[in-house]
């Protein structure tokens, strides 16, 4: 499928590639001199981090961070604001010095970094910290409408600021299909979509927005979402049969779908996740650690990648071999986090201990350090009060769930907000830190403590990002500044669960199976036979790529599937069965139906009227407003939530 959109979504080597003129700062604040963020640390990257980064610190020089710099090492201080004849590292590089090894600098990088150590060492965050303001105050829950205005404010405020106008707010149609899918993972039916469209009341949204998220088709849908974002794309095999915990797996997609149905806490589920013992058949979240670890074992390692990405919004794998290159994790603080999970090793399925509670030994498999002994501490913070335990997970999880807390909040803030605009407030979601920060700082720091305030309550917070006019906005226009700020909703396809669940309601299929193998003759209808039970095909073949939230993985697959899938082209019995039912229904009504059930909408009248005269020259009606419906289905109207 051809690329509608050009979506960043990672930047080299993590840091945030921001653009000659930044989201959410006018022109003129970005050129009148270098940033860090943007034009030096790409520089000092390249040809300097090497042996004053996290792997070396010659002469104790750390150049990965402004406070490091400042800092300097055994020469003293690398950079002086406003002085470069006194900064140590203009100096070196300056008389052709450094770096060692390679050759000098080209006179265009030394023009950018003296260029910024006279204009003061300016960075991003510190332009953005104008924008800081949250516009309501922390520590107290707000109504959904409340937030909502302040959502807008800061998207339309970022907007006025870069001289840009934000899309309209989308229509009934464009506005229904989209929350279906954001909220329930499907379209709506012809009923529920006639009925908010034939709706005259002044708060309908709000009031849909209130229905879908009380109907339990909203946690199976975050079930699925979190299921995926934890689940690796290779599920672990039993090394002497293959076997895949694919019903284990699926198994933690229901128990998530319950948590989120009885609107848990955010803190409550991650704890139960994060504390859990017991046995896989009856306590589901178990799988987490085992997923997340190594060759289908619990592993510390795996599991602090696994919570720092997922649950605290941070990338701390290199650490773990070594001070992070390009970060300020340090080895000892990789190993102090995962001293506190060194209980949950050995098959997901037991707790073991194979460590000293309370420590954990650097292993052999790490670069550096291998054999050194390192105390469980907080990342960024002080070590644990608290006495020696057999199991400190529960101590970790109290540190990670507070509402002060600096990862927890905001990590969902950003990846809730994430899910519905397909990129985060910080992105990639999972790398906040100082030298990657917030496009609009005062609007994550809103959803931030208004998630707190509300006592991690989900729904809550979807609640008011849902009532914004900056959610309810159409995707319509080509404007990609207006995208990039929040102004304009984005494009991308359905996922597999989505589009699934949305096909059995266009084809009135509870049990749709697009696998190609015929169950009773075993012959393969299609390009290759089946890998699984139906479920398990549907994915393969239209699973979203998560480099481009515009595309398939296989986009190939896909749309042969569409075109030629014998059920797609067949319709099946409903049809047929809607027919005998209603014998004397008009095509214009059978057709509004179909339109219904597929795009969320009524058909146009130029479209109502060519479905018309096809269906008036088929023999066979059945056949008519089949291949009427295969016509939807195969429309990027279709695939796309919008």
């Amino acid at each position: 499928m051809k690329h509608l959109l050009n979506i960043p979504t990672k930047w080299g080597m993590g840091l945030l590639a921001i653009l000659a003129v930044l989201p959410g700062l006018a022109a003129e604040e970005t050129v009148k001199s270098p940033l860090l963020e943007r034009d030096v640390l790409p520089i000092l990257q390249k040809n300097c981090m090497g042996c004053h980064g996290g792997l070396k610190q010659k002469r104790e020089l750390d150049l990965r961070t402004l406070p490091a710099m400042l800092k300097g090492g055994k020469g003293g201080p690398a950079v002086v604001a406003g002085k470069p004849e006194e900064s140590a590292l203009w100096q070196s590089i300056a008389e052709d010095e450094m770096p060692k090894g390679k050759p000098p600098l080209s006179k265009k990088d030394k023009d950018v970094l003296k260029d910024w150590i006279s204009a003061g060492l300016p960075t991003l965050a510190h332009l953005l910290k104008k924008y800081e303001k949250p516009l309501l105050p922390a520590g107290e829950k707000h109504e959904p409408g409340v937030v909502a205005d302040a959502v807008d404010g800061h998207v339309s405020g970022q907007m006025a600021n870069r001289g840009l106008k934000a899309a309209a707010v989308a229509g009934d149609a464009e506005f229904l299909r989209r929350l279906y899918l954001d909220l329930n993972g499907r379209v709506p039916t012809p009923e529920q979509a006639a009925a908010f469209l034939d709706s005259s009341e002044p708060d309908k949204r709000a009031k849909l927005i209130d229905e879908l998220l009380a109907a339990p088709e909203f946690g199976v849908h975050f079930g699925r979402t979190w299921r995926e974002w934890i689940c690796p794309p290779e599920l672990p095999s039993d090394m002497n049969s293959g076997r895949q915990p694919v019903q284990q797996s699926r198994d933690l997609g229901k128990w998530l779908a319950r948590q989120f149905n009885e609107n848990a806490t955010w803190d409550k589920l991650v704890r139960d996740i994060l504390t859990v013992k017991g046995e896989i058949k009856n306590q589901p979240q178990l799988i987490f650690y085992g997923l997340v670890g190594q060759n289908a074992q619990a592993t510390p390692s795996g599991s602090t990648r696994a919570i720092g990405s997922l649950f605290m919004g941070v990338q701390l794998q290199c650490a773990q071999c070594h001070d992070d290159p390009f970060r300020d994790w340090a080895q000892n603080e990789f190993w102090g986090l995962a001293g506190f999970f060194n209980s949950m090793t050995g098959n997901f399925s037991k707790v073991q201990s194979r460590e000293v509670p309370g420590e954990m030994s650097i292993p052999k498999s790490a670069f550096f350090n291998a054999g050194t002994r390192v105390p469980v501490g907080f990342l960024h913070g002080t070590k644990p009060d608290a006495k020696r335990k057999t199991d400190w997970r529960g101590v970790f999880v109290d540190w990670l769930t507070r509402r002060e807390n600096p990862f927890f909040a905001r990590a969902f803030a950003n990846r809730l907000w994430f899910q519905l605009f397909t990129r985060g407030i910080v992105h990639p979601v999972n790398d906040m830190r100082a030298l990657n920060p917030p496009t609009h700082p005062g609007l994550l720091n809103l959803l931030t403590n208004e998630f707190a305030a509300s006592g991690f309550d989900v729904k809550h917070l979807l609640r008011c990002i849902c009532n914004s006019q900056t959610y309810q906005r159409t995707s319509r226009g080509t404007v990609a500044r207006q995208q990039e700020l929040f102004g304009r909703a984005p494009m991308r396809v359905m996922t597999a669960d989505m589009l699934l669940e949305s096909l059995k309601i266009a084809y009135g299929d509870p049990k749709l199976d697009l696998r190609t193998h015929a169950k009773d003759d075993g012959n393969t209808n299609g390009e290759s036979a089946a890998v699984g039970d139906e479920y398990m095909e549907f994915h393969r073949r239209f699973g979203t790529n998560e480099e481009d939230a515009t595309d398939f993985t296989h986009g190939i697959p896909q749309m042969l599937t569409f075109i030629n899938h014998p059920r797609l082209r067949q319709g099946g019995r409903f049809l047929e069965d809607w027919l005998k039912k209603n014998p004397d229904i008009k095509p214009e009504t059978m057709i509004e139906r179909l339109y219904l059930g597929t795009l969320s909408r009524r058909p146009g009248t130029e479209e109502l009227a060519e479905a018309v005269a096809y269906t008036a020259a088929c023999e066979e009606p059945k056949q008519a407003y089949t291949d009427v419906l295969w016509m939807l289905v195969n429309r990027s109207e279709y695939l796309f939530v919008r």
